[in-house]
């Protein structure tokens, strides 16, 4: 019969338990609206090729995802 005994957490398991607790955590607005306007560019990166970038004014409530 085989017996393991647990072993301690590594310096990887937390840093993932770190990464989760974020991953789970509250967003601030702004990030979340930065993160989704890269995964757009991105997607028209994949879809239609070439570069692409975003623009973010909140002061004038827009989001501009437009070819470099």
């Amino acid at each position: 019969m085989i017996h393991y005994m647990p072993r301690d957490k590594t310096c990887g398991e937390d840093a993932m338990e770190a990464l989760r607790a974020i991953a789970s955590g509250p967003m601030d607005p702004a990030l979340r609206i930065e993160r989704d306007a890269a995964s757009i560019a991105s997607a028209m990166r994949m879809i239609h090729g070439g570069a692409w970038r975003f623009e973010i004014d909140h002061q004038h409530q827009i989001v501009l995802i437009r070819p470099c």
